[in-house]
């Protein structure tokens, strides 16, 4: 693939400065663009399913790692809005990378991610945004698990940018790579909308310190399902890597008709 030299590339993650996902990311990047091109900001440490969340009104600590590289004290959100507003105020990215994510970011995950929200945030700011996730099935153990994702993401997301950089406003793509590929690339893609759980994928784990005081602890749930065949959740499960647009329009149509008819 030709290098795309004059192309400015914004890496950020939710996992932390330090995650193997985003050195793979990094990886990616150079094969769209230049080493002096390329911007890593990042959260110090793990942020994983902060969504959108701001430290609002709160100082935060960047520390500037080396040319082109800061972590941040805070969440991805805020790693994107220092990164827009300060470090690249002047000449803003071309192209917003999110990831690589340890762990998949399918279904109703894109309301609590920060991989997808970093990416949110971005597109929501102007910037053609990509997030990018790799599910895992625990028998990955000793192996990196990023090589399908390394493989695939460049031409993945440089299609991404030249068919939509110029098109779509405040859009930002949402992919997730399988744990086992159903098909070599790129027949393995699937354009797929978000899907939607039978229930909630995160459970509470609570037991009693004393009479009026509790620990818990939130965890995901390992088996559930979705109710669309043809949705990111089945698709990717079933081996293909889906690619999702999303947006910050949240209003449903026909809800928000029917609304219209209530009197109040």
């Amino acid at each position: 693939m030709e290098t795309l030299n004059s192309m400015r590339i914004l890496i950020t993650n939710d996992d932390g400065f330090n995650a193997n996902g985003i050195k793979s990311l990094k990886k990616v990047a150079l094969e769209m663009s230049t080493e002096e091109s390329i911007f890593v900001v990042a959260p110090s440490a793990n942020q994983s399913a902060k969504s959108r969340s701001i430290s609002y009104k709160t100082e935060f600590h960047i520390t500037k790692k080396s040319d082109n590289q800061y972590s941040v004290d805070g969440t991805p959100t805020d790693c994107i809005i220092f990164a827009l507003d300060h470090l690249m105020k002047d000449k803003k990215p071309d192209l917003i990378l999110s990831g690589i994510n340890w762990g998949y970011n399918l279904a109703e995950d894109v309301f609590y991610s920060g991989t997808v929200a970093a990416a949110m945030e971005g597109a929501d700011r102007g910037v053609l945004s990509i997030a990018l996730s790799q599910a895992y099935s625990g028998a990955e153990k000793g192996l990196n698990p990023f090589l399908f994702a390394e493989k695939c993401s460049s031409k993945l997301c440089s299609s991404i940018y030249k068919n939509f950089s110029l098109s779509l406003k405040k859009i930002a793509f949402n992919v997730n790579f399988p744990a086992h590929p159903k098909k070599r690339y790129p027949d393995c893609v699937k354009i797929a909308p978000i899907g939607q759980r039978y229930a909630s994928n995160f459970a509470i784990n609570l037991y009693a310190k004393s009479e009026n005081s509790y620990m818990g602890k939130i965890d995901s749930i390992n088996k559930n399902s979705s109710s669309t065949p043809e949705d990111d959740y089945n698709s990717c499960l079933a081996g293909y890597i889906t690619v999702s647009p999303i947006s910050m329009n949240f209003v449903k149509e026909r809800s928000f008709k029917e609304l219209k008819k209530v009197q109040f």
